[in-house]
C-alpha cells in the first residue's frame, strides 16, 4: 500500500516519511530514500484505523547515531520541562538499551488488549507476537511529539520481547502515575521471574 493511502485511512494515526521531518527540533532523524511498502493490507488497516497507530521505524538520528533507548534517553532528557523518562537507572548497563531500531512499518495497538490484562508473563510470551522495547520506545515518544503530547498507554505497562541479562522480561510504558504518589516519566522495568535462588527459610 502507498503511504498517501494509508495516510489518508489513518489520518493522526499514521506516522511516515512526511510526518518524522515535521519534528526534526525535538527528534531529529534520517529518513531514507528508499522506505519499505507498508506491508498490511488495505483491509486489515481499515478495520484497525482507530485502534492501532501505523509507524515507519527508521534505524538513525540525525547525527548518524543508531536509534537505540540509550541513544533515545540521552537525546530527549527533558519534554516541555518534564522528564520524558521516569528517573531510574537499573537498566542502563543492559544490552537490550543498545538493541538498534530496525527499517520497517510498526502497526501497533495503542491500547493494551483487554484479553491479555493480569495475564502472567510466560502466557504472554506463548501467545502474543511481543514488539521489543525500542520499537515501543521509539513509537511512544515519536507519537507524543507528532500529535501535541498524546501518551500511548499512559496509565499501562506493555510487555516486550526483551529480556534482561538475568533473563527477566522487560516492560514498558505507564508515563503518568494516576495515584500521583510518583514522578511522572516513560518507565522501563523488568518481570522478576521466580528461579532456583528463590525460597523460604
Amino acid at each position: 500500500m502507498e503511504e498517501s493511502k494509508a495516510r489518508e485511512i489513518l489520518g493522526k494515526n499514521f506516522i511516515g516519511s512526511e510526518e518524522l521531518p515535521r519534528i526534526n527540533n525535538l527528534f531529529s532523524v534520517i529518513v531514507p530514500k528508499e522506505i519499505p511498502d507498508i506491508p498490511f493490507s488495505e483491509t486489515e488497516i481499515q478495520s484497525k484505523k482507530n485502534s492501532h497507530i501505523l509507524i515507519l521505524c527508521v534505524s538513525q538520528f540525525s547525527d548518524g547515531s543508531s536509534i537505540t533507548i540509550a541513544n533515545i534517553r540521552e537525546k530527549i532528557a527533558l519534554c516541555n520541562g518534564n522528564p520524558c523518562f521516569y528517573n531510574q537507572d537499573w537498566y542502563l548497563n543492559e544490552q537490550f538499551i543498545n538493541k538498534p531500531l530496525e527499517l520497517k512499518w510498526l502497526f501497533v495497538s495503542k491500547d493494551v488488549l483487554d484479553e491479555s490484562r493480569a495475564m502472567p508473563a510466560d502466557s504472554v510470551i506463548a501467545k502474543y507476537e511481543l514488539h521489543s522495547a525500542v520499537e515501543l520506545t521509539y513509537t511512544f515518544f515519536v507519537n507524543f511529539f507528532v500529535n501535541n503530547g498524546e501518551k500511548l498507554w499512559n496509565n499501562d505497562y506493555v510487555w516486550c520481547s526483551d529480556v534482561d541479562d538475568k533473563g527477566d522480561q522487560i516492560y514498558v510504558g505507564r508515563y503518568t502515575d494516576a495515584s500521583g504518589l510518583n514522578a511522572d516519566g516513560f518507565e522501563i522495568h523488568r518481570h522478576l521471574r521466580i528461579k532456583k535462588n528463590y525460597g523460604v527459610v
